[in-house]
């Protein structure tokens, strides 16, 4: 998979690193990561029953259909790599929205980013995420593991 460089700046210590991302013209697509690692998975949202999945009972959920578009799309992204996605070998959730960590101080957040110039293009052998813990759920096991995982989130952040 081809993918862009784009420099960071560490919010924390303001060194400047590279990690690579999708191109501008990828329409959705994302790169899902792990935090504190440098592990990622393609997600192609069209191709993907589980995000509908997801973003359905979203817009059917109480908790959420009174949202605007931004805000339950911010939602769906923050939840969906966590309740479909399967973990990576150590456990840990891909996440949609993570921003890569500092290669210095292990940071997660920068304080700016864009892509290279001249922009580079790295080739990266990227798995595509999987759902195999999620394909053996009943229906009514996916929606709860939703809706709590959707409480849990909601309950952290000033979204509502």
């Amino acid at each position: 998979m081809k993918l862009v460089l784009f420099e960071y700046e560490c919010a924390f210590d303001g060194s400047l690193f590279k990690a690579p991302q999708l191109g501008p013209h990828a329409y959705g697509e994302f790169l899902l990561r792990k935090k504190n690692s440098t592990a990622l998975r393609y997600l192609d949202t069209i191709a993907s029953s589980a995000y509908e999945d997801v973003a359905h009972e979203l817009d059917t959920s109480s908790e959420t259909s009174g949202l605007d578009e931004v805000r339950q799309s911010d939602v769906l992204q923050a939840i969906f790599g966590i309740v479909a996605c399967d973990p990576d070998v150590d456990g840990e959730p891909f996440e949609m929205g993570l921003l890569p960590y500092c290669v210095q101080c292990k940071d997660p957040s920068s304080l700016s980013w864009r892509m290279t110039d001249p922009i580079e293009v790295v080739e990266m052998d990227v798995r595509p995420v999987t759902y195999l813990v999620w394909n053996r759920l009943s229906d009514q096991e996916r929606k709860l593991k939703i809706i709590w995982n959707l409480r849990r989130f909601l309950q952290k952040s000033i979204v509502v």
